[in-house]
């Protein structure tokens, strides 16, 4: 593996993380919303979730 994919997949670790961070304040305080908040909370948590598992896709496809 060349340096530039060493990079990229740093660089991708660290937004997943970055996303993840984000997604945990919502996750440990949507008990306490109501109605449309915890609505748009929970859409919030799914589209993290999704463009994790993207991210997470393409470094797997840079170490194969």
């Amino acid at each position: 593996m060349d340096d530039d994919v060493d990079e990229l997949i740093a660089l991708l670790g660290t937004r997943i993380g970055a996303i993840m961070e984000d997604a945990s304040v919502v996750a440990l305080t949507i008990g306490s919303l109501k109605g449309h908040e915890r609505s748009q909370a929970v859409v919030k948590l799914t589209s993290s979730v999704e463009i994790i598992h993207r991210l997470a896709e393409a470094v797997q496809v840079l170490v194969r």
